[in-house]
């Protein structure tokens, strides 16, 4: 059966600042959407049923719901845990210039003491080959189209690339990025091909050729420093658009949507690049 889901996603997210790089998901936090209604009772087998989760802000429904509560995780079992939430932690080397990143098992933790989910970039000698990098993934691939939400706290020292996302393949990406190195306007002039501070919003292209990316970054401020507690991203996924929501107030695409099918990914990771230096990070 070909199936896709239409997904709902709510996470919560926090970076701090440490010797590595986190991201974690703490608990109890209050949520800052509208409630979904109860689900349907509709014919549930049917794959383009009006059946699921129905949200009356945006008028949508969903199929499916997931959501990750690192609440109810154990450390001593946090890989199984995940998994019986619908995620499971990334392990694999990925070849990357000037430096391989290595998404770490090891580097996903859970923090008892502030209950959140912790995703680490790793600290170390500047001239080390490959840097240790964390990221989690939905056991779900086939999710198309849906409503993601992640309420995070991004790490202070400068260096890696926060990322919350929706991933087929290098041209069906629809992205969220933080760049611990460029989140605020410094006065200074900027370098050639830097990237602009703020929250990078980016639809990658569907093909080489297209005329642009979607893209489109969006300047933090004291009342949104994403380093100072708990902000909320979210993007909704439909077939005829993109849109995002960020500071009450939303930025929509509606060229060059991607309509295949993919995974959630969440992760914080640095490859050496001069937008993404090395020391360690906390990203939660």
């Amino acid at each position: 059966m070909n199936f896709k889901a239409r997904l709902f996603v709510y996470l919560t997210l926090s970076v701090v600042t440490a010797q590595s790089g986190l991201l974690g998901l703490p608990p109890g936090t209050s949520q800052p959407y509208q409630p979904l209604g109860p689900r349907q009772n509709t014919n549930a087998a049917a794959a383009n049923c009006a059946c699921g989760y129905y949200i009356p802000e945006t008028k949508l429904t969903f199929t499916h719901r997931l959501t990750l509560n690192p609440a109810t995780l154990q450390a001593s079992d946090l890989a199984r845990g995940l998994y019986r939430q619908g995620w499971r932690i990334d392990q694999y080397k990925l070849n990357s210039s000037p430096k391989a990143i290595y998404y770490a098992a090891s580097n996903v933790r859970l923090n008892t003491r502030a209950k959140t989910l912790d995703l680490y970039v790793s600290g170390g000698p500047a001239n080390r080959p490959v840097v240790r990098s964390a990221e989690i993934t939905t056991l779900l691939e086939n999710i198309r189209y849906g409503s993601f939400r992640f309420n995070v706290k991004a790490s202070a020292v400068p260096g890696t690339c926060h990322g919350m996302f929706l991933y087929k393949d290098d041209n069906n990406e629809i992205d969220i990025e933080i760049l611990t190195s460029y989140l605020r306007q410094t006065g200074k002039p900027q370098g050639a091909g830097t990237p602009d501070p703020g929250l990078q919003l980016t639809i990658q292209k569907l093909r080489k050729n297209q005329p642009q990316a979607n893209y489109k970054v969006v300047p933090f401020d004291d009342r949104t420093d994403p380093t100072n507690g708990f902000h909320d991203y979210r993007f909704d996924w439909t077939s005829t658009g993109v849109n995002y929501f960020f500071n009450q107030k939303l930025y929509g695409f509606s060229r060059y949507i991607p309509q295949a099918g993919g995974s959630v990914i969440v992760n914080n990771w640095s490859n050496g690049d001069i937008c993404k230096l090395i020391p360690g990070h906390i990203f939660r």
